[in-house]
Formats: C-alpha cells, sequence, structure tokens
C-alpha cells in the first residue's frame, strides 16, 4: 500500500541548525498520526516540510507516492489548520470557509453549500453571517477545522 506521507532521510538545516535531521517516516493512508517532543524538535518543520512551506536540505518526500520536492504547496493535496487559524477578519465565517473553494475557481452556488455542510459538521450550523471575531477560540479554532476539510484534502495537517 502506498503511504499518505513518506519521508525517506530527510533533513532540513537552518544555517549550521539541523531543525530536521535524516528523518525516515511512513503515515498509512486514514492514520492519525502525532508528532510528540520539546520544543525546538522539528515537529513544526516536519509539517512544513509536508505543506511544501519548507524544501528539505537532504532527502525525499512523497505525498501517496507522488514526489513532493519542488511541488508548491498550492499543487499539493494538503491542508494546514494553523496555531493562530489564519482566520481572515472582514470575512464572514461562510465566506472564510469557502475561500479555498473560490480560489479553485468552484461556483458560488456548490462552495456555498459545500461550506454549510462543513460548518455543519463542525457543529457551527447557523454561524456562517457572523464575523471570527464575534466567535469564541473553540469556535473560530473549529471554522478555521472547516475552511481545511471543504477542500476535501488527501493531508490534513494540525
Amino acid at each position: 500500500m502506498t503511504s499518505a506521507v513518506s519521508f525517506k532521510q530527510v533533513s532540513r538545516h537552518f544555517g549550521s541548525v539541523r531543525a530536521v535531521d535524516a528523518v525516515d517516516l511512513e503515515i498509512a493512508p486514514g492514520e492519525f498520526f502525532a508528532m510528540l517532543g520539546p520544543s525546538g524538535s522539528g515537529k513544526t518543520t516536519c509539517l512544513r516540510l509536508i505543506a511544501g512551506f519548507e524544501q528539505p536540505t537532504a532527502g525525499s518526500i512523497s505525498i501517496f507516492g507522488e514526489r513532493a520536492e519542488g511541488v508548491p504547496p498550492y499543487r499539493r493535496n494538503v491542508n494546514t489548520v494553523f496555531q493562530d487559524y489564519a482566520l481572515f477578519p472582514h470575512l464572514n465565517v461562510l465566506d472564510n470557509v469557502a475561500y479555498g473553494l473560490m480560489v479553485k475557481g468552484v461556483g458560488k452556488a456548490e462552495r456555498l453549500k459545500a461550506a454549510e455542510e462543513a460548518l455543519s459538521l463542525v457543529r457551527l450550523p447557523g454561524y456562517g453571517a457572523r464575523r471570527p471575531g464575534q466567535l469564541s477560540g473553540g469556535q473560530r479554532q473549529r471554522v478555521a477545522l472547516a475552511r481545511a476539510l471543504v477542500n476535501q484534502p488527501k493531508v490534513l495537517l494540525l
């Protein structure tokens, strides 16, 4: 079976700092995988490498059997829910969730329907007209999760 994510001897150096050093990793499709370690141990760098925000200094990364080095983030079927949620304060909740579909060129009716379904999935039906500033921290987190899920990514990074 092809791995959802595969690292083969992946390293990422920032000058003399080895943030990630010769990591081998296989994550199966559908698997929930958690990286644990102290601050500065390379967890976030590994996520950034999978997402394409960083490129490895050495080694290879594959996503569902396809080499990922040099593939820009927008060409990977990977979504990331950031620690600060990265919601657009000037957009309402529904438009925040639908944003990725709009960028992909999905028609308005289809993307709004998908966004409503994603909000229901995270138990926020009826919140579409609110602004992020009108939500609790937990609600903003669920909006960010809905925004990632609506794109039906092959890999979801949290």
